[in-house]
């Protein structure tokens, strides 16, 4: 595959996807523009043959370096000056020509055929005799052709019948001339004659019908030359007329005071014209030898073409200067190669000038584009850079806009740019200041997760090897364990717990946190922020464990404790037995202080277990909660004679919620209602939920309502404080809060006011 087309092929996705800014959009299109408008015009001079003045001088070089040898089979008889001096003058007596026609025919040395490439219009005493002797050869006759296009009168004149009739065909001579004056082929055949030179071959001319019967011949360098005899020569006795036998014969002008003389590629270095006798044998010289040059077919010189400017194009668009050049010096080297492998080895031209030509208009037209672009965008980009407006003067109102007559364009630009980048390179390395003093591990990317910048501390927290400047940031969050980056878009604004393993097996934790900080209209930088919380983690892990020493290990034999005393000291209902007033009355302390430190430790577990990070929620009926909670504080509100009044919904409600942390937040604020509240009273617990027509975000609500009573101290006291939980309305709040719900607190301490408590929490859309 040719490798331009390799990387076209690589490149063409990303050329359409993604963001892309209007100055890449621009330069694109107009690169497809000008593609387009290439190739157009290209297939259109190539069809129409405009333009093809390059490929003639091409043509030329490379027919002169083909150097085509002659043919032996061809002879020409020529008409030189002295001939004319030594003959009789021009035009020559017809007897002449009847006399060489005799020596030939007498000493039986005839010529495959003869062409007189001579006119024989009017009338001669010797025609009788010239017509004896052609009848003894196969001679054929020149008669004036006029062109088909031809737009004047013209006049044919015929040899005479005698002549004619002699002959064995007529043909015509007429020279064909290029665009630039050089003749370089012939018709081979014009109305119903065939060219001289064809007739004298005995081929058929329909084997030469096609591009309209045009055909280019090789022109054998005159200093090789077909061989030349003087007429003069061939008809003295020393000449051996045997060197004709068999040849094909050609008879015309050479002198060139007869004017018979026409431009060809050698006439530069002949000093003169080429005679047409001689083109005419080169001509017949190509025709024996079946080495005519073709056109190659249309289609074949668009495609060549059109393969060579795209080519040219994609190096336009994808490479430096430098390998753009060199990729032009290749395709027009190639272009040539081709063209003079096919005329050599096919007999075919490709016209490689037409190709070179559109590449030669469609590189500087394209240098002007991008150097407009470059100022254009240098302009844009260096303003702002610097926060200021280029300023352009006009003429006129809409008028032509004038750049900076002071100097050149691109030199104040560059000049504006240089400047703007030494701010920007100033604020770039401020910016690896701030991030090299920042304590948090701290990275910067560009808009393709490419390293820009690392802190220290990073570089400390981070492997060798993944922090490299350019590198792309698959292999640092591979060791963080995100797969890929498209695992970062998620992750913005929020924080994302990530693991890391170090050399030696040991995991470390950190904090992740990614943001994006907009660099320009279609740009950003991303910033990753990692903090090691393997510490934390550690301490977490010890609080754990403590609070299972306390939970569990503690606990129990403090629970033990109380167990014994209950049933050494005290009955069924927690009264001293009567056997032992001093004992009963140590075991009653004894179990008093147990139980208190046995609710102390539970109210710290609880306290802790509330500022949990996370909570381990079930899907819970919320009227099974308030049970829980209820059952726990009736004996308590027994006591001061207040009642538990329940006003639940029929439809029962779930929630998402940790059951004993919810359950010991509401046991909180029933008993802190049940403490402050006026006696022989009653607590109102209500439960409702927001309507199945709302759309989302459905509440259950849960209010506790009682009336404030006059706080006193009092015998019992000390059996409550011994009874008290610890936890105060910020372990509610944190409870709350943790299950995604809102409190409402209406306290008031006026003895015989309401108090309310009004909690929502969100119905559990597991199973709806």
């Amino acid at each position: 595959m040719n490798p331009l087309l390799a990387t076209l092929t690589k490149i063409w996705p990303s050329l359409w996807q993604g963001r892309r800014s209007r100055d890449e959009q621009r330069f694109y299109l107009e690169w497809v523009v000008v593609t387009v408008l290439a190739l157009s015009t290209l297939g259109l001079f190539t069809t129409m043959q405009w333009g093809t003045s390059p490929g003639l001088v091409i043509y030329d070089q490379l027919h002169r370096l083909r150097a085509p040898l002659p043919s032996n089979d061809v002879v020409i008889i020529g008409i030189d000056d002295a001939t004319i001096d030594e003959l009789g003058g021009w035009p020559l007596n017809r007897r002449v020509y009847a006399d060489l026609l005799k020596k030939l025919a007498d000493t039986d040395n005839q010529p495959k055929a003869i062409g007189f490439d001579i006119l024989f219009p009017d009338p001669s005493p010797a025609d009788a005799q010239l017509a004896q002797e052609m009848r003894r050869h196969k001679v054929f006759l020149a008669v004036e052709q006029p062109r088909v296009h031809a737009n004047t009168p013209f006049v044919v004149r015929n040899p005479e019948s005698q002549l004619i009739d002699a002959a064995q065909g007529l043909a015509h001579i007429n020279i064909t001339f290029e665009s630039d004056g050089f003749s370089r082929g012939a018709y081979l055949q014009e109305g119903n004659l065939p060219h001289l030179a064809l007739a004298v071959s005995g081929q058929p001319a329909q084997n030469y019908q096609s591009h309209g019967a045009y055909r280019r011949f090789n022109l054998v360098d005159p200093e090789i030359g077909l061989p030349v005899v003087s007429l003069a020569d061939a008809l003295s006795g020393a000449f051996p007329l045997g060197l004709l036998k068999d040849k094909y014969v050609l008879i015309g002008s050479v002198a060139p005071s007869l004017g018979d003389h026409f431009p060809t590629i050698y006439s530069g270095r002949q000093g003169s014209g080429t005679p047409g006798v001689v083109l005419h044998a080169n001509l017949l010289n190509d025709i024996l030898r079946g080495n005519l040059i073709s056109p190659v077919p249309v289609w074949v010189q668009v495609a060549l073409s059109s393969w060579a400017v795209f080519s040219v194009m994609i190096a336009l668009m994808v490479l430096s200067p430098f390998f753009e050049l060199l990729v032009t010096v290749i395709t027009v080297v190639s272009a040539l190669v081709v063209s003079f492998v096919l005329l050599w080895l096919c007999d075919m031209w490709f016209d490689p000038g037409l190709c070179i030509l559109a590449i030669g208009l469609v590189k500087p037209a394209w240098a002007w584009r991008r150097n407009e672009m470059i100022v254009s965008f240098m302009g844009e980009r260096a303003a702002q850079l610097q926060q200021v407006q280029i300023q352009r003067k006009t003429l006129g109102k809409g008028g032509l806009k004038l750049r900076h007559f002071a100097s050149d364009t691109v030199l104040q630009y560059s000049r504006l740019l240089d400047r703007a980048i030494g701010v920007a390179s100033e604020r770039v390395a401020f910016l690896n200041r701030i991030v090299s003093e920042i304590p948090t591990a701290m990275l910067v990317a560009d808009a393709e997760q490419r390293v820009l910048l690392v802190s220290p501390r990073m570089k400390q927290d981070i492997p060798e090897g993944l922090l490299d400047t350019g590198q792309s940031l698959l292999p640092l969050l591979a060791h963080l364990g995100l797969s890929s980056t498209r695992q970062l878009e998620p992750l913005l604004g929020k924080d994302h717990y990530v693991t890391a393993r170090v050399g030696s097996g040991t995991a470390r934790f950190f904090i992740l946190r990614v943001a994006q900080l907009p660099q320009s209209d279609d740009s950003t930088l991303w910033i990753f922020a990692l903090t090691d919380i393997t510490e934390v983690r550690q301490f977490q892990a010890q609080r754990e464990q403590t609070l299972q020493l306390l939970s569990h290990d503690m606990r129990t034999p403090i629970a033990s404790i109380i167990s014994l005393s209950r049933q050494k000291s005290v009955d069924s209902t927690g009264e001293p037995r009567a056997h032992d007033p001093e004992a009963q009355k140590t075991a009653a302390n004894i179990y008093r202080h147990a139980d208190t430190l046995l609710n102390m430790m539970d109210d710290f577990i609880f306290s802790i277990k509330a500022q949990a990070q996370t909570y381990q929620r079930s899907e819970i009926l919320v009227d099974g909660l308030l049970d829980e909670a209820m059952f726990q504080v009736k004996d308590l509100a027994h006591s001061r004679q207040m009642r538990l009044v329940q006003d639940f919904d029929d439809e029962p409600q779930f929630i998402l919620a940790d059951q004993r942390l919810f359950i010991r937040m509401l046991v909180n604020l029933l008993v802190n209602a049940i403490r402050y509240g006026q006696a022989n009273t009653e607590i109102r617990l209500s439960l409702s939920h927001d309507p199945d027509t709302q759309l989302a975000g459905r509440m259950v609500h849960l209010t506790i309502a009682n009336t404030v009573g006059e706080q006193v101290a009092n015998s019992t006291g000390q059996e409550h404080t011994s009874r008290g939980f610890g936890l105060g309305l910020d372990f509610v709040k944190t409870v709350v809060q943790k299950h995604n719900g809102q409190i409402q607190l209406d306290l008031s301490t006026e003895p015989g006011s309401r108090a309310l408590v009004h909690i929502k929490v969100p119905i559990s859309t597991i199973n709806g």
